[in-house]
């Protein structure tokens, strides 16, 4: 919590302390009022709002209309953010400082007030119960997820396993005997077993089956019971003598046990990033900016709803806007994406027939049609071929694959990443 609000603080002082380019118009004093007076000349607001304007003006705006958004999301879910949660707040973030004097130097370096220090900590804990919201990190939504996945809390089968390792059948039946004989397990590995772990008996300690690689010795081990010893297991060069000191079969925790790895999972399955957040709710905002000197705002927002393709990391130039079709499915243009690949491709809008070429494959795309020819293979896209003006749309992924490369969408900023060359398996 401290470092993300002393980040924001501190961001948005840093664009408050450029040197002046240039003084306002002299203010009128009846209608301004005056702040501070530096060698006898009034400071005022008229002043103050111009330089804002000229320096944090956008970024504050920004943070502003993020409030405003932050606010009716946290209104349609009821979530609310109490007195007593940014109480704690500020108190953890007084608890980083040697002292609370320490502390006062801190905020009046930083340019903040400790109520805007409270709102800006309120801020962060609505987006952190909001992410929480989007999660189902509910109560309800904690228990529905351990309710319908049973086996990621259901502990493996433990073993306390001791081991004799003999090389031959002879050594592995003489060993069994002197088990069965009455001797001590300890004793006879320690006498005959070939493994280092005969110093100490045998004794392997605790095993799940993780533990175990070889399939014949795990369904032996696993199928035991405390206090059996095994027959002579067969493993090619070596045979195993097992015996199972305790076993602990393997049990669903109980949910007050398991509730921090639920959380751990629901957050792995479905995590949000604040950065995701934030941009969802711009993303699916009408926002228009009236302030002359902050119109690029407009465009800032356009660009964020705005649905991009970029290979190898370059965003290109596209001749139609990729888009999101009603079932969820992006298109995007057929040519330029496959172009950008590196491959040569030959499209002819009289019969609606796209053909690429990469390396020795070849795909044929028929305007009209989800199913296309990818060498002599018939593969098939999400979406049927489009053309949309003279450019043929496309589903992308599966004629990327088909031609060596790889897709990832990403939800924060709206843009298909496409890799020419596909990574190997095991890298990256």
């Amino acid at each position: 919590m401290r470092h993300s609000a002393v980040a924001t603080v501190i961001s948005i002082m840093a664009v408050c302390i450029p040197a002046w380019s240039q003084q306002p118009e002299p203010a009128d004093e009846e209608s301004s009022a005056v702040l501070a007076i530096v060698d006898g000349r009034p400071v005022t607001t008229d002043e103050l709002w111009w330089y804002m304007s000229q320096t944090s003006g956008g970024r504050l705006l920004d943070d502003l209309i993020l409030s405003h958004l932050l606010a009716a999301e946290a209104a349609e879910q009821g979530v609310k953010v109490g007195e007593p949660a940014v109480d704690d707040a500020l108190a953890a973030l007084r608890a980083g400082y040697e002292s609370e004097t320490a502390f006062e130097r801190w905020l009046i370096e930083s340019g903040q007030t400790l109520k805007g220090l409270r709102m800006q900590l309120r801020q962060e804990l609505l987006i952190d119960a909001l992410l929480a919201r989007r999660m189902g990190l509910t109560e309800e939504g904690i228990e529905e997820y351990y309710a319908a996945h049973p086996d990621e809390f259901t502990t493996d089968t433990r073993v306390h396993l001791l081991d004799i390792v003999a090389l031959t059948p002879e050594e592995a039946f003489v060993a069994r005997e002197r088990l069965a004989a009455g001797e001590s397990f300890a004793d006879v590995a320690l006498e005959m077993s070939h493994d280092p772990s005969a110093q100490q008996g045998g004794d392997r300690g605790w095993i799940t089956p993780d533990d175990v690689l070889v399939a014949n010795v795990a369904e032996v081990v696993f199928a035991m019971e405390a206090g059996e010893v095994s027959d002579p297991v067969d493993c090619g060069d070596h045979f195993h003598i097992f015996y199972a000191r305790e076993v602990e079969p393997g049990r669903l925790m109980p949910l007050e046990e398991a509730r921090d790895q639920v959380v751990e999972r629901i957050r792995e399955v479905r995590g949000i990033t604040r950065e995701l957040l934030i941009a969802l709710l711009k993303r699916r905002a009408h926002i228009e900016v009236l302030w002359d000197d902050h119109r690029y705002l407009n465009d800032y927002y356009a660009d964020m709803r705005a649905y991009k393709v970029a290979v190898d990391d370059v965003v290109l130039d596209l001749p139609a806007a990729p888009r999101l079709l009603a079932g969820g499915n992006l298109i995007v243009p057929a040519q330029a994406v496959l172009e950008a690949m590196g491959a040569e491709v030959t499209w002819t809008p009289e019969s609606g027939v796209l053909e690429a070429t990469r390396d020795d494959v070849r795909i044929r795309l028929l305007a009209g049609s989800s199913m296309f020819a990818a060498g002599g293979a018939e593969l098939q896209m999400k979406e049927a071929a489009r053309v949309e003006g003279d450019v043929l749309m496309i589903s992308p992924r599966a004629p990327i694959e088909a031609l060596g490369g790889s897709v990832q969408w990403n939800r924060a900023d709206n843009t298909l990443y496409v890799r020419s060359r596909a990574e190997p398996e095991g890298e990256g």
